[in-house]
């Protein structure tokens, strides 16, 4: 599931370059042709410029799934083998509670993020990470409930 993941990102990546390829071919062509399709070529500008879009997005992607594919393991060894002590709960809650601020400050940004955006595609991304951060603030306080209780 994960190299087949992996995989449909890379191709999605691909076939999105040759996209942007084709529309940027197909823009110059009816340029240098003569032909005046006014319409047309709005269309392929507008087409073009999501398709850009859509690959840097798509290569970010790849990016990010690369990484956390490299650190998954190392991350979960390391909080599996977390057991603190009262002060370190303390200290746990404290950064957490920090933490939340941030997460709050971030879901904000994102919302606001999507309201301005012009483009639904990057619209529609700026409201999926801010649906993202208010998981991870639930997480986070439910995180900062279960050390205050211990």
């Amino acid at each position: 599931m994960i190299k087949m993941s992996l995989n449909l990102i890379k191709y999605a990546k691909e076939v999105e370059e040759r996209a942007l390829d084709s529309y940027l071919h197909n823009t110059r062509v009816l340029r240098l042709s003569g032909i005046d399709l006014k319409d047309l070529e709005d269309v392929v500008k507008k087409v073009s410029i999501e398709t850009w879009i859509h690959k840097e997005i798509v290569a970010g992607m790849l990016k990010a799934y690369q990484e956390a594919l490299d650190r998954v393991v190392e991350v979960m060894r390391d909080v599996e083998s977390i057991t603190p002590t009262t002060i370190e709960r303390a200290v746990l809650v404290k950064i957490l509670k920090e933490h939340l601020q941030i997460e709050a400050d971030m879901i904000e940004t994102y919302k606001k993020l999507a309201n301005e955006l012009k483009y639904p595609v990057l619209k529609a991304i700026a409201e999926a990470l801010a649906r993202n951060e208010e998981e991870h603030h639930k997480m986070i306080s439910d995180l900062i409930r279960k050390y205050e209780a211990m």
